[in-house]
């Protein structure tokens, strides 16, 4: 029982917490508790497809083609390759830390992994959208300062986190 607390603390934590809300506040932690579960049964698609791309670059790609492409000798063509591969991550940032995880896992440089989060900002299917808003060289200078600052931002990372 003791590891099962230390192990899910938060989960606890947040299920105390709407127990104590319920009490006090009934209809609006119902609402609450209404609009959360609506809010993730429409994240589970996404979910899903995220776990399954985890899943198969777990079982499909060997640490050795991961660290190849994106492990400590590729040098500032890895870091530039993961902020390229940031750039078409669509979804929220939330459901794909697992695929982050895995990545590293396999040998993938703490750089690369978090060029792939500051590119994650931008939006290659939306490029062309945004453009006709505001304008193409907006949007090219936008999407070069997002890349170099998600390159910047990795090597950073690395260099705090080792």
């Amino acid at each position: 029982m003791r590891n099962l607390l230390k192990s899910h603390t938060f989960e606890f934590i947040v299920a105390a917490t709407y127990g104590v809300l319920f009490v006090l506040y009934p209809q609006k932690t119902f609402i609450a508790l209404k609009d959360g579960t609506i809010l993730l049964l429409r994240m589970l698609p996404i979910f899903l497809c995220v776990v399954f791309f985890s899943s198969f670059i777990a079982l499909f790609l060997s640490p050795k083609t991961i660290q190849k492409y994106m492990g400590k000798q590729t040098g500032i063509k890895g870091v530039i390759l993961g902020a390229v591969l940031g750039t078409f991550i669509v979804g929220p940032l939330w459901v794909l830390f697992p695929l982050f995880g895995t990545l590293l896992k396999k040998g993938a440089r703490i750089s690369v992994v978090g060029a792939m989060i500051g590119a994650f900002a931008i939006k290659t299917p939306w490029i062309p959208y945004a453009a006709g808003f505001l304008g193409w060289p907006f949007i090219t200078i936008t999407v070069v300062l997002t890349l170099a600052y998600a390159v910047v931002e990795g090597l950073l990372m690395e260099k705090i986190l080792k």
